[in-house]
Order: structure tokens, then sequence, then C-alpha cells
């Protein structure tokens, strides 16, 4: 008999073992992220050649073990750009030892979301859309005139996007809660490199920009671009006289080169494939190309969406457009922008914070008008299946043609209890846009958490990995049913230990919601990065941790007003200084 045979000691599960060799992983992440943060130079960034040959570097050594693209493309450039959270206390880890450094991770800094279980009361104007609010700056810088929108959310995107047309050339100024385009010649298209944030659709409002006329650019973006797919907009851009070049070798994402010939065809047809939101880019840029340009939609899964959201600007701004069945043709022209247009209020916040009476009852009044787009009315007809009273009111007075005279009211006067989304209508859930799949579960997720029936069937296009975490974080599981039964100790080890980090804003808008259904006994549940809601919606915390009855501030109606006159006092008292001692 060997050695080995007479050993009965237990096998640890495989599991447990991949476990502790992604924790190494992770060490090994953050070691090589704190010596890149000393490679960089006085800006702040590594030099090209540095980065360069990493690169190379990594694309042999993955070259040596597998033939998975994204492993030597977008592995890499996610390794290049995550963000570690800050270093726990040092003195907490010398005491912890060895064990230090996982003690130490539970200690870093996250949000405790327990909000007070009373009715809420909530009355303020809701945030205007942040796609329209960029589609109308995009229409102000390109035609040069003036323009004020308020009360926006002043996000990441947003900020971004005025960043960008500033640099374009544009007066565009951020003042509060919103920003004002100053009159100004209109945008050129110079040679620029031109940084987009991390949103799509700031970079296909430029791309559409520059279609126009023959022109070259490059666009750069941050971590969700460079690892996104832009294949099939490569793939159309010949159609429109244009062509992108990537500039990391094998990728599909930023950087980017463009460069525009200016030569349109009179009729394109975007495929199936092609992002709606450049279509909408190209839409919303045609009234400033030399010739008119038709688009057939009819090939689009999307276009009852596009044309929902780009025609209403197109008819407000003035522009010279037509539309037969699924063909817009577009005439440039000069457009009459309104000085203060009147945008619908957010569709993905204000769901959240409609969805708050049917979670802690109580009543929601959001001042602006609700956005006629078919993922916002699906949104609304789900809240409404699921008991919520909703409905739009007008306000009294005289109508303003700049600003919404009508507001959006929800009201509950118990919480929900029952939230079975496998017997509603399959056409509604497939309706919801798919970044909008938060909304569900967390409602189906308050009403397990009270003990209540609920049930969540697939939903189309969201990622189930995402919500198959989001449940564990909150203590829910999901059968092979779709049913949602609470799981205690996946539960109890969330308050005790680790925070679950939102991939979205939205989702952590779902974590925020969901702790409105928690045990009042319950420690509530634990965000560790807050600070993702920069991209939505940077005020929301402050209005959350005021819950119940928030004290939204409204915006000051009217002129500014002037500052005070100063005065200048004459007197004959003189400031002597004091005498220095002798030495």
């Amino acid at each position: 008999m060997t050695e080995q045979a007479h050993d009965t000691r237990p096998r640890r599960p495989l599991r447990e073992v991949v476990g502790d060799i992604d924790r190494d992983i992770l060490r090994l992440l953050l070691r090589r992220h704190n010596l890149l943060a000393r490679m960089h130079n006085s800006k702040g960034f590594l030099d090209p050649a540095e980065e360069k040959a990493l690169r190379e570097s990594w694309e042999a050594a993955v070259s040596r073990v597998s033939r998975d693209a994204r492993l030597s493309g977008r592995f890499f450039s996610l390794m290049q750009e995550v963000e570690f959270l800050p270093r726990p206390n040092i003195s907490q880890d010398r005491e912890a030892g060895d064990a230090g450094q996982d003690a130490g991770a539970e200690r870093r800094p996250a949000f405790n979301l327990a909000p007070p279980l009373r009715p809420v009361r909530l009355s303020m104007p809701a945030p205007l859309a942040c796609r329209a609010t960029r589609a109308w700056l995009m229409l102000a810088a390109a035609s040069g005139r003036p323009l004020r929108i308020e009360p926006g959310l002043m996000n990441d995107p947003i900020v971004d996007c005025v960043k960008a047309l500033n640099q374009l050339g544009a007066a565009l100024t951020r003042e509060e809660d919103g920003v004002t385009a100053r009159e100004a010649a209109p945008l050129g298209a110079p040679d620029k490199v031109l940084h987009v944030g991390d949103s799509a659709w700031n970079f296909f409002l430029l791309l559409g920009h520059y279609l126009g006329r023959p022109s070259r650019a490059k666009f750069t973006g941050e971590t969700s671009l460079k690892l996104a797919d832009f294949s099939a907009v490569r793939h159309f851009l010949p159609q429109m006289g244009a062509r992108l070049v990537h500039v990391v070798p094998k990728s599909d994402g930023l950087p980017a080169r463009l460069e525009c010939s200016g030569i349109l065809p009179d009729a394109v047809s975007p495929p199936a494939d092609v992002p709606a939101e450049l279509v909408e880019g190209i839409l919303l840029a045609v009234p400033f190309y030399e010739r008119a340009l038709t688009l057939d939609l009819a090939a689009h899964p999307q276009r009852k969406l596009i044309l929902a959201r780009v025609l209403p600007i197109l008819r407000a701004a003035g522009a010279d457009f037509s539309l037969t069945e699924s063909r817009v043709r577009v005439a440039p022209g000069p457009l009459r922008l309104p000085a203060r247009p009147r945008l619908p209020l957010e569709p993905e916040l204000a769901v959240f914070l409609l969805g708050l009476p049917l979670v802690l009852s109580g009543e929601t009044r959001l001042d602006g008008d609700w956005p006629q787009w078919p993922g916002a009315q699906a949104a609304w007809e789900l809240l409404r299946a699921l008991g919520l009273d909703l409905r739009l009111d007008s306000r009294p007075g005289q109508p303003d043609e700049n600003r919404s005279d009508s507001a959006v009211r929800a009201k509950a006067d118990a919480t929900l209890k029952r939230a079975c989304l496998a017997d509603l209508p399959a056409e509604l859930l497939a309706e919801l846009p798919p970044d909008w799949a938060p909304l569900p579960v967390a409602l189906a997720a308050c009403a397990a958490l009270r003990g209540g029936e609920a049930s969540l069937p697939e939903l189309p296009g969201a990622d189930m990995s995402e919500v198959t975490s989001f449940l564990h974080a909150v203590g829910l599981e999901r059968s092979a049913e779709g049913r949602l039964c609470k799981t205690e100790q996946a539960a109890s080890q969330l308050n005790a230990a680790s925070a679950w980090n939102a991939p979205s804003p939205v989702w952590a808008l779902a974590l925020a919601l969901t702790a409105c259904a928690r045990n009042a006994r319950g420690q509530g549940f634990r965000l560790g990065n807050p600070g993702v809601m920069t991209g939505l919606y940077p005020a929301f915390w402050a209005l959350y941790n005021a819950l119940p009855e928030p004290a939204a501030k409204r915006p000051v109606s009217g002129e500014t007003p002037a500052a005070p006159a100063r005065r200048r006092i004459i007197t004959s008292a003189v400031a002597v200084p004091p005498e220095l001692p002798e030495e």
C-alpha cells in the first residue's frame, strides 16, 4: 500500500480551490494596478510606448495558451482600466496579520441602504431626459443658437458631452442644475482628438455631425467604449462615404479614427445590426448637411423607438422633414430653436421614483411630461399592472410652450406583496428595454422579501447572471419555475460581511428600492460602489437619504436676482500697524 492510499484526510471541494485561485488573481491584479500607477508620467497617464510593450508581451504570453481574441484584447484593456477601492486602515491590517488583506477588504467604505419604513411623500420637478438633453445641446452647438435646459441630470454623460462640444468650438456652460448654450459660430469639423466619455450616444452624436462633410477625427472613450463592439458601425459607414479604423489591433472599440469624404448618397438603408443611436445621430445631423438624405428604416427592428425619440425633437426645432411609412427624409436648412425646449422627464430614473409608493405606500409626484417612447410606455403599464395608481395630471394656470404643464402622480395605499411577473403578457416585458431589467427584478424581490408571492420569468435581452447576483445579494434565489424564495444564509452573509457592487446605476437604484422592503429589524443592504450613480443622477443619494419626505430643490422661476450693489464707506479712521519690539 502506498502512503497516498493511507491518506484519509477529506479533500477540499473543487469550488473552494477555485475560489482561492480567484482571490489570488485579484491580489495580483491589485499589485499590477499599483505598479502601473508608479509608471504613470507627470500627466497621470501611461506612455504609449510603455503600454505597447506591455500589450505585445501579454499577447505573446496569451498566444502560448489560448487563441481566444477576448483574452488577448478585451481582458488586457480591462486590466489597464480597472479601478480598485482605497486601501483599508493600515493599523487594522497589521493587527489582522497574514489574513489582513481579506479582512481589510471588508472594511472598505460602503453605503448601508436602510431608509425609514414609512409612507413616502415625494414631490419634485423631474430631471429632464438625459438623451434628449444631449440631442438639444448638439443642435444648439451645430447651429450656434442660444438655448437653456433645466433641470438636468448633470451626470457624467452630459458633462462629457458638454466638454466634447466645447472642444469643437461650442459655447456651453454648466450652471447648477442646467446647461446654457450661448450664441456662437456654428460648429465645424476640425481634425481633433475628441473624448466622448463612457457613453455611446455621445460618440454617435459627434459621428453623425462629422459624416456630412469632408473631415477627419479621432475618438477616445472610457472603459466600456474601449470594450464595445463597433464592428457593425465600421461595416455600415462606407455607405455614408466614410471609414472607421480602430487604433488598437484586434479591437472593435475605441480609440478609433474617422475619415469622411463628405459624399453622401441620396438614400440609405441601415442594416438591422446598426445601433439605433447611430441612426438617431445621423437624423439629427442631416439639417446641417449640404444635401437632403433619406433613411429607410423598414429593416431596422428599433424603427419605432428611433422615430419616437427623434421626430419630436426635429419637429420642435423647425427642421424640414417628411415621413412616409418607414422612410424619413430630412432636408438641410436653418433651425428655429426655442430658448427653453420642452423635454420629457428622464424615464430611467422616474420609474424607480414612481415605484417607491408600491414598496413603502404613500405618493410620488413628478412635474414633467411622460415620454411617448415604447420602453417608457411598457414601464408605465408594468407599474399599473402591479397595482400602482398612476395618472397624468395637468397643472392649473396658463400653459407655457417651453415648460411642462403636466405632472405624473403615483399613489399606493398598501405595500406590494404580490408580484407574479410570469402572469403578465410576454409582450409587456419584451417591450421593456434590457437596461431596465432591474425594475421588474427589484419589484419582484420586494414582494418576496415581505413573504408574498413573487415570480420572475426570463427577461428578454437581460443578463441573467447579473439578475442572479442581485438576488443573492438581497437574500433570494430563483427556482427553475421562476419563483423567488428567501435564502436566510445569503442575506445574513451580506449584512454581516460583504457589500454588493452594482454593475450599472440602474442596478444601484434596484438595490435602493429593494432596501425599502427589508425587515424592519434588519441592517439594510450594503452597496459597495455608490459612486456609480454619477452615471445617471448624482443627486440621488441626497434625495434617498431624506426619505420618506425629501425636500426637493425647485428651480427658481423668472430672472436671477441681481447681486446687491457694493457700497464704498469713507471714514477718518486709520489702521495703524502695531509697533515692533526692540531687539
